[in-house]
């Protein structure tokens, strides 16, 4: 007797009523070649069926891959038009450092002329005094010329990076935003215990640094506090870089502490902030530069922590 494996023709044999011991009959072998073609026709139909579900699913899920692609456009154009936002409204602060960085130096372009056109009413003929008096003069011309580029490299895209320490980046940021800090007598105390160069973009990580001390100065101003400081602090951690920015304006209120770096959540008036400055300096250090920034509330005031790979 022939020995049979495949179940499914089992079935079908048992079905037609054959018995491979015997004999079959006509009708018999008739109805189990129905009952074959019957099977390859349901085959045939559930491929069909299946393929048919592949096709609905596959369709469905490119709706939802052109949607997620949709969404991530839109987010990265958000993002972009927030970037911009905030750029201008950086700007504008620009506008406002400028005039005092240039104040000084112009006043003092201006009494200088002003004597030496003095010395010439009264025939004050001092060679010595006058060369004196056009030096300083070249002088304050070479610190506007100075502050011109300071401000132009400032906003300039980094489109690589490049080694630098968190002195300099310090120092630059000073040449910038000083004189407004100078005439508010907030002082400023630095202690740098890591000078090594880090691999960087210099540009975004300097927005960063002016965002955070201009937030400082206006918190420190806008509580009135009496012998205003802003603390600038560096050290190495572990494998880390780590830059500390704090003041001594009464810290972040606990419930907005965790928002703080949301997009267009501010703890200033509506006049003052835009809500985008912190949000766009986490975004720098955390997606540009490969870093982190947090911050919380010490002692006195609130600290923001930039820590970086070296």
């Amino acid at each position: 007797m022939p020995q049979v494996t495949n179940k499914l023709l089992k079935r079908q044999l048992k079905k037609a009523g054959i018995d491979l011991d015997t004999q079959p009959s006509l009708k018999s072998f008739e109805k189990l070649l129905f009952l074959i073609e019957q099977s390859y026709e349901d085959d045939d139909d559930s491929r069909r069926t299946i393929e048919h579900s592949l096709d609905v699913l596959s369709h469905e899920m490119r709706e939802v891959i052109n949607e997620l692609e949709e969404a991530h456009k839109e987010a990265k154009l958000k993002d972009s038009l927030m970037f911009q936002q905030a750029k201008f409204a950086q700007m504008g602060e620009m506008i406002s450092m400028i005039a005092h960085q240039w104040r000084q130096p112009l006043n003092n372009i201006s009494i200088t002329t002003a004597a030496m056109e003095l010395d010439i009413l009264f025939d004050k003929d001092n060679k010595e005094k006058l060369l004196k008096h056009t030096k300083d003069i070249a002088s304050y011309s070479q610190y506007l010329s100075d502050t011109i580029d300071d401000f132009r490299n400032f906003f300039k895209v980094d489109k690589a990076m490049c080694d630098i320490n968190f002195r300099e980046l310090i120092d630059n940021v000073f040449n910038i935003i000083g004189e407004s800090l100078l005439s508010n007598n907030i002082k400023v105390v630095q202690e740098f215990s890591f000078e090594e160069n880090i691999l960087t973009y210099s540009n975004e990580l300097k927005h960063v640094i002016i965002n955070i001390i201009k937030n400082a100065e206006d918190a420190l101003l806008e509580n009135n506090i009496y012998n205003p400081q802003i603390r600038i602090k560096t050290y190495k951690e572990n494998s880390s870089a780590v830059l500390e920015i704090s003041d001594n304006a009464g810290g972040v209120e606990k419930k907005y502490l965790s928002q703080i770096f949301n997009p267009y959540f501010s703890t200033k008036n509506k006049k003052n902030g835009t809500g985008l400055g912190l949000y766009m300096s986490k975004i720098i250090i955390e997606e540009h530069c490969r870093g982190k920034l947090e911050a919380f509330n010490k002692d006195d005031g609130c600290v923001f922590r930039i820590i970086l790979n070296t």
